[in-house]
């Protein structure tokens, strides 16, 4: 019975797998150069998820779940803070290279919640959980680009940090997000055609998104990964303990069915894939955060399906 659940609930994320490995086959051919998956990022951030939010909360919602906003986004924000302070407590004993010490932290408490998260739940609950996907990527957002950034760097600021952190945090999901509650709130009737269009460039965020994973894990090149005591450590850290605190977080409060499964399976993503590009820029180890974000994706894309079978009903 077990292996038959387990069997169905791979099945749901299938299609990610598969696109995944079309990403990494069209990179180790050359054909996703790094410039071009510049632009496949660039056109799910600014272009294609934008859509999908406005349009999945514009037809799949209702007026009167508006005001349960605050709270979906005050759970995840406060469960990520949460796992910051185990992530601290884990790294002072696991005592890893220094400049590996803060990506540990935020490995623990941070993760892949757009590229990855987006696409699994969409296989395994539907588009309808598209907004609550979204809530927790804004906590998760806003957690990153402030504590994560700054815990990466060792503690250095520029005079820009502030600009770029508001610039992330407003971005073009969330305009997309306001655009669908606005239209829900005011009763705002979009002409079919505009819809359509709309959900049609929306529809393009699972694919690319996959894509852009496949070209990441071809990119850190699998067969030079060495496995050592910091990642063993990073690996439990986030496919383990973290999921752990947030579980039992989630389940204090009375959560709406849909909302809780979404948040669950969002706890289980493997490291988000930002932590390689502020590593770089902070003159952190990338090789480490290359290795992590690598090897957490490739055991998720497993461990999820078990997640599915034992806590979504």
């Amino acid at each position: 019975m077990f292996g038959t659940e387990f069997f169905v609930a791979f099945e749901a994320v299938l299609t990610v797998i598969i696109l995944i490995a079309i990403g990494y086959a069209l990179t180790y051919k050359g054909k996703i150069t790094k410039e071009i998956s510049s632009f496949i990022s660039f056109l799910v951030v600014n272009i294609s998820l934008p859509c999908l939010m406005a349009s999945t909360i514009a037809t799949s919602f209702n007026r009167s779940e508006i005001s349960g906003i605050p709270k979906a986004v005050a759970i995840p924000f406060f469960t990520i803070l949460i796992c910051y302070v185990a992530g601290l407590v884990i790294a002072k004993i696991a005592n890893p290279k220094p400049e590996r010490f803060g990506q540990m932290v935020v490995q623990t408490a941070q993760n892949n919640t757009i590229f990855m998260g987006l696409p699994v739940n969409i296989a395994m609950l539907g588009e309808v959980s598209v907004p609550y996907v979204l809530y927790y990527y804004m906590a998760n957002t806003i957690r990153f680009w402030t504590i994560g950034v700054y815990l990466i760097s060792g503690g250095k600021t520029n005079k820009g940090a502030l600009k770029h952190i508001l610039s992330v945090i407003f971005s073009p999901p969330i305009y997309g997000l306001m655009a669908g509650l606005l239209c829900l709130f005011y009763n705002i009737t979009v002409p079919k055609f505009a819809m359509e269009t709309i959900k049609y460039i929306g529809a393009l965020t699972t694919p690319l998104s996959m894509f852009f994973i496949g070209y990441a894990l071809c990119n850190a090149g699998l067969k030079n990964i060495k496995i050592d005591k910091d990642v063993i450590v990073g690996l439990i850290s986030r496919l383990g303990i973290g999921p752990a605190i947030s579980l039992s977080i989630f389940y204090l409060f009375n959560l709406p069915q849909l909302m809780l499964n979404v948040f669950i399976i969002q706890s289980f993503m493997p490291v988000m894939a930002n932590a390689a590009i502020v590593a770089q820029s902070h003159d952190s180890d990338i090789e480490y955060a290359a290795v992590m974000i690598s090897i957490s994706t490739i055991i998720s894309l497993f461990l999820l399906p078990l997640v599915k079978v034992l806590f979504i009903h």
